[in-house]
């Protein structure tokens, strides 16, 4: 018990705590943010009774394929800069991103009160979702370089403040609703950017081999698949629903759920693993939507049980490919795999409520939503149940043992450099200029691939064309080569 007490002292020390009230500050504005939007109906001069449920759901579908393009395109941009000009590009990044999300919101929030046409609304509404995405994803390059358990608190902590604020919010009149929104978008903003600012302070905030799983194995990652598939049933189950808007008091149960979780794996001395969690969701879901069409006439209860899961997974997506890298607590992540997670999962749950709705009001007497949801959740059954996938988990004695915690990111960033214009040089692709990185770190084919996320043979293969391109024979051929390169001074 007094390891568990002094790891929860060292985590939770004085800069650290500050970082995670900044973390569960900008959270919880995010989610602010977007949940007064969708509730904007309650803001309106003329309420769109007539509109109901459809403009709720257009205001959601907006959001959340408006997210996920802002995410990836973010993505791609940072994947392409060099370690070391994100930071700067972050910050650059933060000033238009507020001024596009904050006006949108004034945008969004004069139109409503004078009653301005639908499709007006919906374009302040696309401003307004893509600049609160960009600050988002500022926010998630700072969670990318938190450890495990101040992000788990900081996660907790927003959600808990976001679902009671917008119990109440919710309930009062539309000018504190209007005012709410806009303080939310500054508050994620300063949140943001003080935490921008702790980059040059704080080690282990800093950028390094973020960003850096290349798309083909996101792509066939499980998680990133069973979350696209999940969410998009989950929407479709929605859409469907009487109770179209009734969510918010599920987030609690998911609370509970993810409480226990971390305080077990706390308790036993290990480092939370957010992956068993995420399967246990799937498992959940899948229960819960094939008993939504087995029992229909519990299906008040068995959303319940959906919703659950859905919380959940909106939780534990944060903390999706982590692992330790060094006894001081830096953190390594994966933050391609966590960003288009992020985007699979707001854009699928928005695309499936349009599903959803579409359907209900086509076959109102069919069970025709929850069929597509089953359907969804045998075939992603069916596809990935037997294949056998490699996750990324904490470094072992195997692995090549770091010169120091102080100068780890500035070594990767080197390496990475170095095989990147050795790549050029030679025409590699960028997976074989990946697995260049992870040769030249001393890995063996096998952690490469559970690194990478893909099969032995792909490697394999990826190594035999590097071979054929550089014109050598062997490994110490290839890393002799990489050494005499002179593009990388």
């Amino acid at each position: 018990m007094s390891d568990v007490s002094t790891y929860i002292k060292s985590q939770m020390s004085g800069p650290r705590l500050h970082t995670v009230l900044l973390l569960a500050s900008g959270f919880a504005a995010y989610k602010l943010c977007i949940l007064l939007a969708w509730n904007g109906d309650a803001m309106a001069k003329r309420p769109w009774v007539d509109f109901q449920p459809d403009c709720f759901v257009l205001l959601f579908c907006t959001w959340g394929i408006v997210t996920a393009i802002a995410l990836l395109a973010s993505l791609s941009r940072f994947s392409r800069m060099p370690a070391r000009e994100r930071p700067r590009l972050l910050r650059r990044l933060l000033n238009p991103a507020f001024a596009l999300g904050l006006g949108g919101i004034l945008a969004f929030l004069s139109l409503l009160r004078v009653n301005s046409p639908f499709p007006a609304i919906i374009i302040a509404a696309s401003a307004l979702s893509f600049g609160c995405a960009l600050l988002h994803f500022g926010w998630l390059a700072i969670v990318m370089r938190t450890a495990t358990f101040p992000l788990a608190g900081a996660l907790t902590v927003g959600q808990l403040v976001t679902s009671t604020m917008f119990l109440l919010i919710k309930q009062m009149n539309a000018g504190v609703q209007a005012g709410c929104l806009v303080a939310s978008c500054i508050v994620l903003f300063a949140s943001t950017r003080a935490l921008a600012t702790k980059l040059d302070d704080e080690p282990s905030l800093t950028f390094s081999t973020v960003l850096i799983t290349r798309s083909e194995s996101v792509i066939a990652n499980p998680f990133v698949a069973g979350i696209a598939v999940s969410t998009l049933g989950v929407g479709i189950l929605w859409g469907s629903s009487s109770s179209i808007r009734d969510y918010t008091l599920w987030v609690f149960g998911a609370l509970a759920v993810c409480l226990a979780f971390f305080a077990t794996s706390l308790a036993q001395g290990k480092e939370a693993r957010p992956e068993a969690l995420v399967r246990a969701a799937f498992a959940l879901l899948g229960i819960a939507i094939l008993f939504t069409a087995i029992a229909p006439d519990l299906h008040a209860i068995f959303m319940g049980v959906v919703w659950v899961g859905y919380s959940i997974l909106s939780l534990c997506l944060f903390l999706l490919g982590r692992s330790r890298i060094d006894p001081a607590g830096r953190t390594q992540v994966d933050g391609r795999l966590l960003v288009t997670a992020l985007a699979f999962f707001d854009g699928s749950v928005a695309t499936g409520l349009a599903v959803g709705r579409i359907t209900s009001i086509a076959a109102p007497d069919v069970e025709a939503p929850t069929a597509v949801a089953v359907a969804l959740l045998l075939a992603f059954i069916f596809l990935f149940g037997n294949r056998a996938f490699a996750y990324p988990r904490t470094s072992d004695k195997n692995d090549p043992a770091p010169t120091s915690s102080g100068d780890i990111g500035d070594i990767n960033d080197a390496i990475r450099d170095q095989c990147l214009a050795f790549g050029r040089l030679h025409n590699l692709t960028e997976a074989e200029c990946e697995t260049l990185f992870y040769l030249a770190k001393g890995f063996t084919i096998s952690r490469i691939a559970e690194k990478r996320i893909v099969s032995k043979n792909t490697i394999k293969s990826q190594i035999t064309s590097i071979y054929r391109k550089v014109g050598v024979h062997s490994k110490q051929g290839l890393l002799d080569a990489l050494e005499r390169n002179p593009s990388h001074m």
